[in-house]
């Protein structure tokens, strides 16, 4: 999601409809502009009345705020952001949702050092103390104020995954995703719905995805629906290879959905193949297919009549994949 959110300012400002001059807001306006943000919803609503859409300057500004929105100034700013995302003119409904966005907070992740016992490949080997996955820094979410507050709008901030704005729905995902931990149940069916669109391969599917992968546990829905769309016949090779990256980099971690990540290494794309050979330690398997694969692997690394790039990554991986879900002591694509 990091690099969502760094992609949403330069297509906010190649995508968003033009803004004649005169409909600008005045040079150093934004800066003057009240903090609170019922006082910024309310300009621009007024502002939209009188024709005049918000510019990407002012939707800029709106991550710039120095302090949080108040309790009582976040109350009294809702029902003038769902005004927003029901008006006609698209960049009016981007600045809703941008400023949803804006109330998410990062959360500072601290690892888990816990040393846990690992099983080593050679039975006759000592046992080996390995970190614990640490958790994702710097994840956006809603403090529980703000999810308490915000969960009824969902079924009004929802819709905006499917709005016709390329940003708007890039925008929609960042705000649903930032309903973790423990989301509400109506997160849920407009992403899992998404991922069944015809036009579902772009970046908004690939952030869909990362939603369903943060959220929360995977469900076994969930990970049904992500290894549905992962073997559609319409992803294309990067698409395909962004989404390994994001299954096998995820916090929560699915064995049936790692299962459809093995069934790549019968890929008659090299790329792909290596792709998810140098994820596997990332990957929690169940031990039968952590010892099969790990065989596998190591067959792949001795063939030199297999392709080279595959060739490469099992010799890369094969010595030091010793346990399922590594986060040391083996390369995992990045």
């Amino acid at each position: 999601m990091i690099l969502l959110r760094l992609s949403l300012t330069l297509l906010l400002c190649t995508l968003l409809p033009h803004v004649d001059a005169q409909d600008r807001t005045p040079s150093g306006d934004t800066a003057t502009v009240p903090n609170p943000l019922a006082d910024r919803m309310a300009i621009v609503l007024q502002r939209s009345s009188d024709g005049h859409s918000p510019t990407p300057d002012d939707i800029s500004a709106l991550t710039a705020q120095t302090s949080p929105p108040t309790p009582a100034d976040l109350r009294k700013s809702i029902p003038l952001i769902e005004k927003a995302l029901e008006n006609p003119d698209g960049p009016v409904r981007t600045y809703a949702l941008t400023a949803l966005v804006s109330l998410q907070s990062q959360q500072p992740q601290i690892p888990d050092a816990t040393p846990t016992a690992s099983a080593p490949a050679d039975p006759n080997a000592p046992v080996q103390p390995e970190s614990k996955p640490a958790p994702p820094t710097g994840l956006a979410t809603y403090k529980p104020v703000l999810r308490k507050l915000l969960t009824p709008e969902i079924s009004k901030i929802a819709p905006h995954l499917t709005e016709e704005l390329q940003p708007n729905r890039l925008l929609t995902a960042t705000v649903l995703g930032g309903f973790t931990p423990n989301p509400p149940s109506a997160v849920y069916p407009p992403l899992l719905d998404y991922l069944k669109r015809d036009d579902a391969i772009s970046p908004v599917g690939q952030a869909v995805v990362e939603d369903l992968l943060e959220l929360a546990e995977i469900t076994p829905a969930t990970a049904a629906a992500i290894s549905t769309y992962l073997r559609r016949s319409d992803q294309t090779p990067d698409t395909r290879a962004n989404l390994v990256d994001a299954i096998a980099a995820a916090p929560n971690q699915s064995q049936s959905l790692n299962q459809t990540l093995l069934a790549f290494l019968d890929s008659d794309d090299p790329s792909l193949r290596a792709r998810v050979i140098l994820s596997l330690p990332a990957l929690d398997l169940s031990p039968d297919a952590f010892a099969d694969t790990k065989s596998r692997i190591a067959t792949l690394a001795a063939n030199d009549q297999e392709n080279l790039q595959v060739i490469n990554a099992a010799k890369a991986v094969v010595t030091c994949w010793t346990a399922v879900k590594m986060t040391i002591g083996c390369p995992v694509y990045q």
